[in-house]
């Protein structure tokens, strides 16, 4: 066994006195909560240490020949277990061990401190997630609901729930041990890589009936649908971190009773401040970004405007807008300052007043994108006036400019330390995208360029967001221009590809590790009633979490009139997530049902 060893310089006698009176501690097994309860969520964390009791002066009578004497402490090592006798999720493993690599370094002999779930003495915490295939309607249950699957078996909504071994853990420190049908996945093998780990869980849900699954809140993917409780969700920024079921208390187990008190002292020593709280989640990492698909405040939407205010089309929306850390909007048409009334009609050359500005304040606008066809309508300065007047609200744009060069330039942001980028074009007849080293316009697609650029985002650390303003077609499935467009910047290493040229939403499909949906719908355009599905659109809302995409929310809006739209209800929500999701681009490669006729 490791020691550690201090010099201490103390009068012979008060030492003999302390080793004296040194007392023992009573040891204690890994905490239980008493009838199911549990204390949820921390916002920092202090280990609680109970101290020794200090003890009475020692009167002396000093002598002329008593001379101080140097001796040696030995203090017991925290002696914390290795890695792999941890049942923790990778980034708290990955904590765990940068802890280790500063001094002092614990030994790992027998008996060693583990990290198991409890609130006694409290040291971190563990958000557990639950999540389902992303193509499942179902946005949330109540932790009830879950809780009788596990006590009882009740499958009202799963037969089978994967769990990694700190979930089963967790949830039998929570709920006892499991009556439903739990199955154990492994979480670390031997010279496998935990990405590939982690796809033979979401493989094995989205092949499989009535499958969901338990992972830690960091080890989200975008193949997962993150399953609210009781309409609570870690992914989302009205987070209740403290009222949330599956927010884990942990705290330390040693059968040793003076390693598991050193083993607290441990995880108080101020080197680690900076790694504190022990936790998987920390909402100052997640970051959001909300993509729209059209707008076009012109004809019939700007009469309504100017009629009903100017603020009415996102009226219902705006707040949900608003929370995004980064919300895109693809404005096709520029301002003008000459720009005539509005009236409603078929016209096809469009401009909006500069008092539209406030309708895209009023959302919360933090990113425009310009690749759009009709952002040359009105000539060179009116295209010069729009970026001027995006300039004055510090909203960068990008997919257009005043040349080529500006056009093709992505923009580049960092918020809550996610590096995120986005790159845009027009992959429509060139005479839609006319920037040129000499001239004002969108970008057209060079889609070796747009690779290219892709790629050294990504070995600048970026995420790189492509959108484009594609072909236009009113049915859900997408062409093989699109298909291959969004292919070739998903295989250079966009994490998404968005579609912001749909009148009525596409289809959607994971494509080379990245989350492609070829057209969202209108956001604020008068396409009310034009075609069969012209008044049903998409936002999503993507998460992102220590510099990765984690999770996807597809957000579900329907047109009013020509003016304006509203969230869906539940009844309309199911039915557009059932009919996007009824596509084999949601079946799992391999597993399409043409493969198994």
């Amino acid at each position: 066994m490791m020691m550690q060893k201090r010099k201490i310089a103390q009068w012979l006698i008060v030492l003999v006195f302390f080793l004296a009176s040194a007392c023992g501690s009573q040891i204690t097994p890994p905490p239980t909560p008493a009838s199911g309860e549990m204390v949820l969520g921390i916002a920092t964390v202090t280990p609680k240490i109970t101290e020794p009791s200090p003890e009475p002066a020692v009167q002396t009578t000093p002598t002329a020949d008593l001379t101080a004497v140097e001796t040696e402490q030995v203090v017991e090592s925290p002696s914390i277990c290795s890695l792999t006798d941890q049942s923790l999720p990778v980034s708290l493993k990955s904590k765990l061990l940068d802890m280790i690599n500063h001094d002092p370094a614990p030994d790992t002999d027998e008996p060693c401190t583990t990290i198991v779930p409890g609130d006694d003495h409290q040291i971190g915490q563990m958000v557990l997630t639950l999540v389902a295939p992303f193509p499942t309607v179902t946005d949330g249950i109540e932790t009830d609901s879950l809780k009788s699957f596990w006590q009882t078996g009740d499958n009202t909504f799963i037969d089978r729930l994967l769990v990694y071994p700190y979930g089963m853990e967790a949830l039998t420190w929570l709920w006892g041990e499991p009556k439903g049908t739990v199955e154990l996945m492994p979480h670390t093998v031997q010279d496998i890589d935990f990405a590939d780990i982690q796809m033979d869980m979401i493989k094995e849900a989205w092949i499989s009936e009535r499958t969901w699954a338990i992972v830690a809140f960091d080890e989200l993917h975008p193949r997962w649908k993150v399953i609210a409780l009781d309409g609570n969700s870690p992914i989302q920024k009205s987070f209740d971190l403290e009222h949330y079921a599956l927010t884990i208390p942990l705290t330390l187990y040693n059968e040793n009773p003076t390693r598991l008190e050193r083993s607290f002292e441990y995880f108080a020593y101020p080197k680690f401040e900076d790694l504190m709280p022990f936790s998987n989640y920390n909402p100052e990492r997640l970051t959001t970004v909300i993509l729209t698909g059209v707008t076009a405040m012109v004809r019939a939407t700007a009469v309504g405007m100017d009629e009903r205010g100017i603020q009415v089309p996102g009226e219902d929306l705006a707040d949900v807008l608003k929370e995004a850390d980064i919300l895109h909007i693809s404005n096709e048409v520029p301002f003008a300052e000459n720009c005539p009334k509005h009236y409603r009609g078929n016209y096809l050359v469009f401009c909006t007043p500069e008092s539209y500005m406030d309708l895209l304040r009023s959302i919360g606008t933090d990113v425009v994108e310009l690749t759009g066809d009709h952002f040359q309508d009105y000539g060179p300065e009116a295209m010069l006036y729009t970026l001027e007047l995006y300039a004055k609200e510090g909203w960068p744009v990008y997919g257009g400019g005043k040349d080529i060069f500006d056009a093709r330039e992505p923009v580049k942001m960092e918020v809550n330390g996610n590096k995120i980028a986005f790159l845009g074009c027009n992959a429509k007849s060139p005479n839609f995208a006319q920037a040129s080293e000499t001239s004002t316009g969108a970008y057209h697609c060079d889609m070796d360029y747009m690779a290219e650029t892709v790629r050294e985002l990504r070995s600048e650390g970026y995420l790189p967001i492509v959108t484009f303003q594609h072909e236009e077609r009113y049915e859900w499935s997408p062409n093989a221009q699109m298909i291959r467009d969004f292919g070739i910047v998903l295989e250079a290493g966009a994490v998404i590809a968005s579609g912001s040229q749909a009148h009525q939403p596409h289809y959607a499909e994971f494509v080379h590790d990245g989350f492609a949906h070829y057209g969202l719908g209108n956001l604020f355009f008068d396409q009310y009633g034009i075609a069969e599905y012209t008044d049903w659109a998409f936002i999503d809302r993507h998460v992102f979490y220590n510099g990765r995409h984690i999770s996807t929310e597809i957000l579900t809006i329907r047109f009013l009139d020509l003016v304006k739209a509203t969230w869906a209800t539940p009844e309309q929500r199911i039915e557009m997530l059932e009919t996007l999701f009824d596509t084999a681009r949601m079946w799992w490669p391999g597993e399409e049902p043409w493969r198994k006729q």
